[in-house]
């Protein structure tokens, strides 16, 4: 079943046009910057849109037009396989190369990245969501292994869902494993569940 709605919103959003993708991302972002959780993030964690995904550079780049003092980090798989990912800070400076699941990853040596628990804010990318904020990703769980510590601690580290509207689905039934997102945003809402 979950294998058939990840497939069926994998063809949703790749049909989408390039300038439907980044009309909406833009609307998307609008809806992240008038949330207080921005306003008071620092260190934030984005990630680099692939395959039709809701994209926040738009973001990063009002965040440097308006000379903001936050920071944004991009994910790394780590060499890890329990902590998932770790989180390089992105500079003008900053190269890329392709991970092994093909999407864009800054080059940085592992002893400069730094830990999921270290963000104040991080926008998670995802196929599908409910208003419960639970999530649906790719199936590699790589943001859940991530911010597993969420579970179990009182760490501030709010997570932000960056999706469109039709990716909302009516009730996702979460694993054990599963991290629910504190804030979902998306052309038309911010959800928040905190």
């Amino acid at each position: 079943m979950e294998h058939q709605l990840r497939d069926s919103l994998k063809i949703k959003r790749s049909s989408l046009s390039k300038q439907s993708q980044a009309k909406k991302s833009r609307k998307i972002v609008e809806t992240v910057i008038s949330s207080d959780a921005y306003q008071h993030a620092k260190k934030i964690g984005t990630y680099y849109s692939v395959k039709g995904e809701a994209d926040p550079a738009d973001l990063i780049k009002l965040s440097q037009k308006e000379a903001t003092n936050k920071t944004f980090y991009l994910p790394v798989l780590s060499s890890d396989k329990q902590q998932g990912l770790l989180f390089g800070e992105l500079t003008p400076n900053t190269k890329f190369e392709n991970n092994r699941f093909s999407i864009p990853e800054p080059i940085f040596e592992e002893s400069d990245l730094i830990s999921g628990e270290q963000l104040d804010f991080v926008l998670v990318p995802l196929l599908g969501f409910d208003k419960n904020g639970n999530r649906l990703g790719m199936g590699g769980g790589f943001y859940d292994r991530c911010f597993a510590f969420k579970k179990s601690t009182q760490n501030k580290t709010l997570l932000m869902g960056f999706a469109y509207d039709f990716q909302e689905i009516d009730e996702l039934t979460p694993e054990n494993w599963d991290v629910r997102l504190d804030l979902i945003a998306t052309e038309t809402q911010l959800i928040d569940l905190r």
